[in-house]
């Protein structure tokens, strides 16, 4: 058996009774000469580990049952054949890592109690099988799962002292994630954790030297935060003062290795700081350097062999410099106002366009965006020709001249970006075909559009021919790079009025790698979550998104929606009936359901796509539905608990879609840089209000929302001096071309 990469979760919270369980044991112990069947022991193990998950009360109160647990797992796990034993190891093993990757689980601290399977005293075997998990875990996007489980284990070790080699395993898996390098995973979860680990110290009998061991490795692993520093300097005075008032050994030990390490921290951190930035920190942290000056540092603590942790994948600093006030509008080439709206609002995701230009001028494709990007950044002119860009990153099969959806344009481009991230441009050659991660999906989009009856065709401003139809994918089907979850959830009578459509599922390792600086940006981690209302038994799965298509819920006639009224109904229960049937495992068979959707890691850039469309069967087009509708300016994610710290985002961009239906009208884009509004209406750029946004006539509706979680620094537009040297070439030739160009003008008039 191996950690499913998408089920982790199926379980059934009826069928298992504590008070049996302990019953069933108990009479399994006082038979040492019978053992079930391979399958029915694999089926048992799994149970204890489920019941044990959902189990409530202290030590004390669990101690019988522990107990018999213990004696019935090393009595199998020492009896039975080498075969078997590893399957029930393994099953053991998964049925255990289901639970402390769910979030939402608040799995009992007593589930550790069948970490017996495994022998404490062998290092070696220990690691390994935390190896195989964070092997299996890994295979999660982002990470979910592996933070999910580190940070349940964490919470055990302060909660729980009924499990002796607990703190051996969490080392283990420690150590296990710092072979596949998952620091991001280690900082973010260590530091949330720090203050409860460190106080742990607070009261040095009851600590374990295993326990004591995690601690002092987490400490010498941080000794580079700021953070990790911030989080126990309100503790340091108190902890060093109970371990100096106990004289026993073991106190003194304690008490030498968080003098040495602290120390170690303060020195590190003092290093890269002068004069006024120097004299800040002291002040800062004045009581706990006066506390560590009152013990003896000896340097020599074994813990600071330790190499610290570092995030790998840094983003890009925000650069401070000042951007150009001059605001830069992008030509009209024949209706590719949905190209020219987005490319607006990726630029003001300055994290976004300064890591473009600053260090993506040698990739495929990007190097062509950053062009662009330099140009609308530093051009003197305020009318700028993309067609450089346009002609090699525009979907082969949108078709010329035609209005296109801009979610779909920008979910390819994404798809394309990512493609490409680790290419080299030089010698590229930009006549073939792209080759996307992706492929499958945009191919299955291009057969629809190579197949439909007509094409699309519509004046810029609406006057679309009515005997014409789009051919392009509707908002809310799973275009390149959208949410997996965007058939979620439209209303019943805009279904029914939908054409069919076999919905396309991107292949989870091509659409989000941790090496991807699209990710890192706009990709977050939902988790659904869908229980069996017959038996109650649920699933627990895990999908990426870079966006989150809305669809309105049926209300009355003038009610108005919002923004995060669309997002928590995203997120709400969502009864499965009828053809939407579940197929329940423990049931067997297709029972009604209830599903629900959290988000689990949040992204940097928030991208919402508002399902504002719906398909008239008598005019073949999709028409818009113009509710009455309010554009939050800040929103709250449902998120689990470990993310409610970063679940508030800022607006700061919007496309809006001018006209009717999908099949015409116009695309533009409001949004803010250095806290000013623009309204970028394709090559005209005027100064707007952000109150404009909820102050637009009937049938001008933001489409695409971008919102910027609220501790993402906006940054600025980097200096021409700063761009890379062929960059800055690039921008003052065309400059220099421009003014030529004006000159040649004036010198020809009549």
């Amino acid at each position: 058996m191996a950690v499913k990469k998408h089920e982790l979760v199926h379980d059934n919270r009826n069928q298992l009774d504590l008070t049996a369980l302990v019953q069933y044991i108990q009479l399994m112990n006082e038979q040492p000469n019978y053992l079930p069947p391979p399958n029915e022991l694999v089926k048992n193990c799994q149970d204890i580990v489920k019941c044990l998950a959902r189990a409530t009360g202290n030590e004390e109160q669990l101690w019988e049952l522990l107990q018999s647990v213990e004696e019935f797992i090393v009595r199998i796990v020492n009896t039975v054949h080498s075969s078997i034993r590893h399957e029930i190891i393994t099953a053991i093993l998964d049925k255990f890592y289901s639970f402390i990757s769910d979030p939402q689980s608040d799995a009992c601290p007593a589930t550790s109690v069948v970490l017996i399977v495994l022998d404490s005293s062998d290092h070696e075997a220990t690691l390994s099988a935390a190896r195989w998990l964070v092997q299996q875990g890994d295979n999660g996007p982002a990470g979910a799962g592996l933070r999910a489980s580190l940070s349940c284990l964490y919470r055990w070790m302060y909660e729980w002292h009924g499990t002796p080699a607990l703190g051996d395993w969490v080392l283990a898996y420690i150590k296990a994630l710092e072979e596949n390098e998952r620091y991001d995973i280690l900082i973010e979860v260590s530091v949330d954790n720090l203050s409860r680990l460190f106080l742990a110290m607070d009261a040095p009998i009851g600590l374990r030297q295993s326990v004591a061991d995690v601690i002092f490795h987490v400490l010498a692993s941080l000794r580079e935060s700021t953070e990790a520093l911030d989080r126990i300097a309100p503790h340091v005075g108190r902890v060093l003062v109970n371990l100096a008032a106990d004289s026993g050994q073991w106190s003194r030990q304690l008490l030498q290795n968080v003098v040495d390490i602290l120390t170690a921290m303060v020195d590190r951190l003092l290093e890269g700081l002068k004069g006024e930035a120097q004299d800040m920190f002291k002040d800062k942290y004045a009581d706990v350097i006066l506390c560590l000056e009152r013990h003896m540092a000896s340097r020599g603590c074994r813990f600071l062999q330790v190499p610290p942790w570092r995030a790998r994948n840094v983003c890009l600093a925000t650069v401070n410099t000042h951007a150009p006030m001059r605001k830069v509008g992008l030509l009209n080439l024949g209706n590719t106002c949905y190209m020219n709206s987005v490319m607006q609002a990726l630029l003001v995701t300055r994290q976004f366009s300064t890591h473009v230009v600053l260090k993506m001028t040698a990739v495929p494709y990007w190097s062509k965006m950053g062009v662009l990007f330099a140009k609308m950044m530093h051009s003197i002119t305020t009318k700028l020709n993309p067609d450089e860009f346009f002609k090699v990153v525009k979907p082969p099969f949108f078709t010329r001249d035609n209005q296109h959806d801009s979610s779909e344009f920008l979910g390819y481009l994404f798809e394309l970006l990512q493609s490409y991230e680790h290419g080299s441009d030089r010698n590229f050659d930009y006549s073939r075909p792209a080759v996307l991660a992706g492929s499958s999906r945009m191919r299955a989009i291009a057969h629809a559009a190579a197949h439909a009856s007509q094409s699309s065709s519509d004046n810029e401003h609406g006057d679309a021919s009515p005997n014409r139809r789009s051919v392009s994918p509707r908002p809310g089907s799973s275009a390149a790079g959208s949410s997996s979850s965007g058939h979620k959830r439209s209303s019943p009578e805009h279904e029914a009025l939908a054409p069919p459509k076999k919905r396309l599922r991107m292949n989870e390792a091509a659409f989000l790698r941790r090496d991807s600086f699209i990710d890192s940006m706009f990709g977050g981690v939902l988790l659904t979550r869908v229980e069996c209302t017959e038996c109650h038994s649920s699933s627990l799965s895990r999908d990426v998104f870079r966006d989150l298509q809305l669809a309105f819920p049926e209300k009355p006639e003038g009610w108005q929606h919002s923004v995060q009224n669309l997002l928590e109904y995203y997120c709400s229960k969502e009864r499965l009936t009828g053809e939407n049937q579940y197929e329940c495992r423990d049931c067997g068979g297709l029972r009604d359901a209830e599903r629900s959707v959290l988000i689990e890691t949040t992204p940097k850039y928030l991208i919402l796509v508002l399902k504002n469309f719906k398909f008239e069967p008598k005019l073949q087009v999709q028409t818009k539905l113009m509710h009455s509708m309010y554009h939050n300016h800040t929103v709250t994610l449902p998120t689990v608990r470990s993310q409610a710290e970063h679940a508030a985002y800022t607006l700061y961009a919007a496309v809006i879609h001018a006209g009717t239906t999908l099949d015409s009208g116009h695309y533009y884009t409001l949004a803010k840089d250095n806290d000013q509004w623009h309204m970028y209406n394709d090559d005209a750029v005027s100064a707007a209000d952000e109150a404009q946004l909820n102050g637009l006539n009937r049938s001008s509706t933001p489409y695409i929302l971008f919102y910027r979680r609220t501790d993402i620094e906006e940054g600025t537009a980097p200096s021409m001096e700063e761009l890379p040297p062929k960059l800055q070439e690039t921008v003052m030739a065309h400059n220099k071309h421009y003014v030529e160009t004006v000159r040649k003008m004036r010198l020809t008039r009549p």
